[in-house]
């Protein structure tokens, strides 16, 4: 880290709370260096080996901006930042490979460039079924069962088209580049998640599913599930 920045005492201890206390919502107000606590913590759990490739998701036009910051912080920081052109179709297998073999402090991808990465077809089948035997053992009621086993078919129509012969080398998923801490910025953009529930119209729950708002928490609960209990 630069001398030249000094820290102030609460993003010490946001740093200290995301290295030691798992996931962590930074909630601070407007300028209090929120983009800083991420980065140092982001760096300072590659010293110890805590993490070995950690991904920033940013809005989209935020990208450049993040680099710069980055690099003020930490001025030998090796980023690899994206740019629209990276996520063209015809591209973006090439730039996740650069993801999974490359020796980066950190990645840097836009909000709708995150959701391009999609997680594989059979780790999402697997968690609507899981929610289904759940509904089930619970004896959920008859319309929260259908919702979900119609996902489940719409998944399973996309793990097929995933298998295609002449698909399949041009689909790469969110767990293959090896990313293993996971920063995002604005998270608020992401709120609205579906949430299965036995009660009807009830406010403030969504009735609807959000895309992005649920392909960040599939791949939340992947970082969670998967690679934790790798660690």
């Amino acid at each position: 880290m630069t001398p030249d920045i000094e820290l102030r005492p609460h993003q010490l201890n946001a740093i200290a709370h995301q290295l030691y206390g798992a996931n962590t919502l930074l909630a601070h107000c407007v300028g209090a260096g929120k983009t800083f606590e991420m980065i140092a913590a982001a760096m300072e759990s590659r010293r110890p080996g805590i993490s070995q490739k950690c991904m920033f998701v940013v809005p989209n036009h935020l990208t450049g901006q993040w680099v710069a910051d980055f690099l003020r912080l930490y001025p030998g920081a090796n980023i690899l930042a994206a740019t629209k052109k990276d996520f063209e179709t015809s591209n973006r297998k090439k730039f996740c490979s650069r993801i999974a073999t490359g020796e980066y402090d950190a990645v840097i991808i836009g909000h709708s460039q995150f959701a391009m990465i999609p997680l594989s077809a059979e780790r999402q089948i697997d968690e609507i079924e899981a929610s289904i035997i759940e509904a089930k053992a619970e004896k959920g009621e008859r319309y929260t069962i259908k919702q979900m086993e119609a996902t489940k078919k719409s998944l399973n129509a996309r793990l097929e088209r995933l298998n295609d012969a002449e698909r399949k080398d041009n689909v790469v998923t969110f767990e293959q580049p090896g990313v293993d801490r996971l920063f995002v910025d604005e998270s608020h953009s992401f709120k609205n998640l579906f949430l299965y529930t036995k009660m009807r119209n009830v406010a403030g729950i969504a009735q609807s599913e959000a895309q992005k708002s649920s392909d960040m928490f599939a791949k939340c609960q992947y970082m969670d599930d998967v690679i934790c209990c790798e660690m």
